[in-house]
């Protein structure tokens, strides 16, 4: 209950105030605890703010695996686009706090929560490339593959969610995100 009332004051005074704003004393404060137990869970701001990346991480995997799960058709492009898709529109669902939460990338603790969705699709890729291209590829030729594919199509999304938010609503920015998952299966 505690950790979910600082994650909760975490994410209202980002939103309201930005992350300037953000101190422990004043998450502290809103969430109605002293800040001897705030330190019990987070010791500094960077820790609230990977807490929040996180649970938005959490999210994204879930929500993703079950668009793998549910898919009943063959894989490839269809796959790719749903999957893509569903991608973006998580980000798009919360735009303020995905943006908030994907500029704070520059502290290793956020780094590394958000690395881990990242690890989980760029599995998800390897385990397409490899079904469809075994014979064709090394070992070590799939893991590269799919490192490129996956870090390409999130480096692509995290500059659009910061730079231009508007072109994540572009069926063309969806089409050249597809078409970078598509020629992973390409010899």
């Amino acid at each position: 209950m505690t950790v979910d009332a600082l994650l909760q004051a975490t994410t209202h005074i980002l939103l309201k105030d930005g992350v300037e704003a953000l101190t422990t004393n004043h998450v502290a404060d809103l969430a109605g605890v002293s800040i001897g137990s705030l330190y019990q869970y987070f010791p500094n701001k960077a820790s609230l703010i990977a807490a929040l990346i996180e649970q938005h991480v959490d999210h994204e995997v879930s929500t993703l695996k079950a668009v793998f799960l549910n898919w009943k058709g063959p894989q490839g492009e269809a796959l790719f686009r749903a999957f893509i898709r569903e991608f973006i529109q998580i980000h798009l669902d919360d735009i303020e706090l995905t943006r908030l939460l994907h500029q704070q990338v520059s502290h290793l603790e956020c780094r590394q929560a958000l690395r881990k969705a990242t690890r989980y699709f760029e599995s998800i890729i390897e385990e397409f490339i490899s079904s469809q291209l075994k014979i064709h590829l090394s070992t070590k030729e799939i893991k590269v593959r799919a490192f490129v594919v996956t870090n390409a199509i999130d480096l692509l999304l995290q500059l659009a969610l910061v730079e231009n938010t508007e072109m994540l609503n572009e069926p063309c920015f969806l089409d050249e995100l597809v078409e970078i998952a598509s020629r992973a299966y390409e010899k």
